[in-house]
């Protein structure tokens, strides 16, 4: 069972949201240990290369979407750590060859992924519900993206149907559909002219790989943060299904210079290929199981 909000310590005392990055896991000692590697390389190459980039500015943009690129796909596949390090590489280099800087997509994505699946094992706290909605709204009308709203709306109303429910998380689901509707009659728009037949397909192929590893996946074998519970299967197929909404669209709505301006769409893909692998993995260990059986006989 669940720890009570009353029973926990450190950071879940005040929000239910945050997740410490403790030097007590090896993961968590190696990525300390990576970010100012990769920021120094970043003010390096900026140097070298005259990017037109200040070293400082270039340490803390290579720094940042690393380590966004890395919360973000542990939250998406918390069974996979391997997969959150080579996102992390892989945003890194995007950023130092193609500039890609944009990160708030990646936090907004991270935090309405954690209110559905519940990685901390607690549900959000007044505190959090208000800070996510702010958020949200704040982004959306700030990247001019109002299907963000739509999205925030259906994380938060998942959170308040799945497994614990959090009821008051209808009315934020209602508050961000309020706040959808202004942008609309405000004269936001939400669809892109520039999306080409090539970008639909490659959506279409990311959103087909979603659902099969959805429906493939197994029962999560990570443990919440506060208590001794392995991780919901459901909430955690539901928060990837929200990130991949999240980054959906990004394209839809900024058209093909999405697929280079944030690094979600890295985080989306590692997760799937991720999947494949360990997919892969386990049909050979059942077979290998049922060889190994029959000529043992």
């Amino acid at each position: 069972m669940t720890e009570s909000p009353s029973a926990v310590t450190g950071i879940y005392r005040f929000t239910s949201m945050g997740r410490p990055v403790d030097p007590a896991y090896l993961t968590n000692r190696a990525l300390l240990i990576i970010l100012p590697v990769l920021a120094a390389l970043s003010a390096g190459i900026a140097v070298l290369f005259d990017t037109g980039v200040t070293p400082l500015a270039a340490s803390l943009s290579g720094a940042l979407v690393a380590f966004a690129a890395w919360a973000l796909t542990r939250e998406l596949a918390p069974d996979s750590n391997g997969a959150a390090f080579v996102a992390l590489a892989f945003a890194w280099t995007a950023n130092i060859v193609f500039g890609t800087n944009q990160v708030m997509l990646i936090f907004l994505a991270l935090l309405l992924v954690r209110v559905v699946n519940r990685t901390t094992g607690l549900p959000s706290r007044v505190f959090d519900t208000v800070s996510v909605f702010g958020f949200a709204t704040w982004v959306a009308i700030s990247t001019g993206q109002p299907l963000l709203l739509l999205i925030a709306s259906l994380a938060f109303a998942l959170d308040a149907t799945l497994d614990k429910p959090l009821r008051r998380h209808y009315l934020a689901a209602a508050a961000c559909l309020a706040v959808f509707a202004w942008m609309l009659l405000g004269g936001a728009s939400f669809i892109a002219g520039d999306v080409l037949m090539r970008d639909w397909a490659i959506l279409g192929a990311i959103a087909v790989g979603v659902i099969l590893v959805v429906r493939a996946s197994p029962p999560p074998v990570s443990y919440c943060d506060t208590s001794p519970d392995r991780l919901d299967r459901t909430r955690v197929n539901a928060g990837l299904i929200t990130g991949g909404l999240v980054a959906a669209q990004a394209l839809v709505t900024s058209g093909s210079s999405a697929w280079l301006e944030t690094p979600i769409w890295i985080c989306m893909i590692t997760v799937l290929l991720f999947s494949v692998i360990r997919r892969a993995e386990r049909q050979h260990d059942v077979a290998t199981a049922a060889w190994e059986a029959r000529t043992s006989k």
